[in-house]
């Protein structure tokens, strides 16, 4: 017949053996995915900017570019832009190949002004600050799932957030 035990009773050294034994199994037969815990904490940032989300816009772009004259002489390069749109604010990024390897990031913020562009990915926040014109530059930026958020130099206005998007 079984023991009932309280909940109040310590664990033993029984106890600690089968929860180790325990602990190996799961960790064996179902590991926790190597990025979960960063993209955890990558979703919850986004989440706590609590800001108004920009909306997608198609723009159409040239899938490759192509430099050189002859075809075998030709260096592929990826480049690509979005357009975002929320009142009150657009935002346009163009992605291209940085020189050292990484991705570059060229924003345009509409309306002009002055913003704080905060870049979100999982593990990692990079924030630069547009000029006048809502320009800004983000160098050897790393692929992966990115969020931009948004907010007036001025603290006019609602920090505005992309949707997550991989890059």
């Amino acid at each position: 017949m079984a023991e009932n035990f309280g909940e109040d009773e310590p664990l033993d050294a029984q106890d600690e053996a089968l929860l180790t034994d325990l602990q190996r199994l799961f960790e064996t037969a179902d590991p926790v995915p190597e990025h979960l815990a960063g993209m955890s904490l990558f979703a919850l940032t986004v989440e706590q900017l609590q800001a108004d989300m920009l909306e997608l816009e198609h723009v159409d772009t040239p899938a490759l570019a192509a430099r050189a004259n002859e075809a075998d002489e030709r260096e592929v390069v990826r480049t690509g832009t979005i357009t975002f749109a929320c009142e009150p604010v657009t935002v346009m990024i163009n992605l291209s190949e940085s020189p050292t390897g990484g991705l570059c990031i060229d924003g345009w913020v509409a309306p002009a002004e002055h913003y704080r562009v905060e870049l979100y990915q999982p593990g990692a926040r990079v924030t630069v600050e547009s000029d006048e014109d809502g320009a800004f530059v983000l160098f050897d930026v790393p692929e992966g799932p990115t969020c931009v958020a948004l907010r007036r130099a001025d603290g006019v206005g609602p920090t505005v957030c992309t949707p997550v998007i991989e890059l």
